[in-house]
């Protein structure tokens, strides 16, 4: 979370995992894939960006204080909210919701999913909701 709000797309790439599917394990973001030159690189950093832009308060802190509430672990996996991640003291949700227009409170839904691949915890899903 820290990487994504400090606009350091490379960094929170590297932490990000393709989730499993079918069988197949998850696939953690591997240096080509987060700091190449290629599309997918180029692909991620935009998205990572577009992040940057929504989950980053006004006039944040330099540098700006995330704090991720600890979770419960359900098997290798833990889920947090946009209520229990906060960034300079206000929560994720709200500053999300500072950026959007013509949307209220309970329209915004987010939730981050974390994994553990091969021992080390990387994000490995990511929901947002509107509506």
């Amino acid at each position: 979370m820290t990487a994504v709000v400090q606009d350091r797309p490379k960094d929170a790439c590297l932490v990000m995992a393709i989730p499993a599917t079918d069988g197949s394990p998850a696939k953690p973001g591997t240096e080509a894939m987060c700091g190449g030159k290629g599309p997918e690189a180029q692909r991620m950093a935009k998205q990572i960006h577009r992040m940057h832009t929504s989950f980053t308060p006004d006039q944040p802190k330099n540098p700006p204080t995330v704090k991720v509430a600890e979770v419960p672990v359900t098997g290798k996996k833990a889920t947090v909210d946009g209520e229990q991640i906060t960034v300079d003291g206000q929560t994720l949700k709200a500053i999300v919701l500072s950026h959007s227009t013509g949307v209220e409170e309970d329209q915004i839904g987010i939730r981050i999913e974390a994994g553990l691949v091969a021992g080390r915890w990387y994000v490995t899903d990511l929901g947002f909701s509107v509506g």
